[in-house]
């Protein structure tokens, strides 16, 4: 006997614009977390290292990237696995909606806690590496959001 409903294979996974997007995302995260981690803005030395020294670069790492990696990375293996379609009562496509505005709204305080930091640091050309990295994570999570406000109430939201 089982519990809930049979998960099954999700075949039109790559057929929507939002689950490329999810992967872009994805990508994005995993350069967004080696770059903060390899070469964030530093007072003591102004080339890329793999050192911590402000709780800020951990914060960026742990908060930030870590967290919205972990859920996007979710987020994707609940839509491969069938989840959407098996638990349709419970609507994880709101879920899905408010965890993207989280992710946004989260993005949105790393980059301006980054260019506070690249800010108040001397000016080094390999700061501007997480800075880059961050502003197309961040971009691609502005898309996304304004790609889940347009969708339409199809699914009873």
């Amino acid at each position: 006997m089982t519990d809930g409903p049979p998960l099954m294979l999700n075949r039109a996974f790559f057929e929507r614009k939002e689950n490329l997007l999810k992967i872009l995302q994805l990508i994005l995260g995993f350069i967004n977390i080696f770059t903060n981690y390899w070469c964030y803005p530093n007072q003591h030395f102004l080339y890329c290292g793999e050192r911590y020294f402000t709780s800020a670069q951990v914060f960026q790492l742990v908060v930030f990237n870590g967290f919205c990696l972990c859920l996007t990375f979710s987020l994707i293996i609940a839509n491969i696995a069938g989840v959407y379609d098996a638990y349709y009562k419970t609507n994880p496509y709101v879920l899905e909606r408010y965890l993207i505005y989280l992710q946004t709204f989260l993005y949105t305080v790393a980059y301006i806690t980054l260019v506070v930091d690249f800010e108040s640091n001397p000016y080094a050309k390999a700061f501007a590496i997480p800075l880059i990295s961050t502003t197309l994570t961040l971009l691609a999570y502005v898309v996304d959001a304004m790609m889940q406000c347009r969708r339409k109430n199809v699914f009873g939201q």
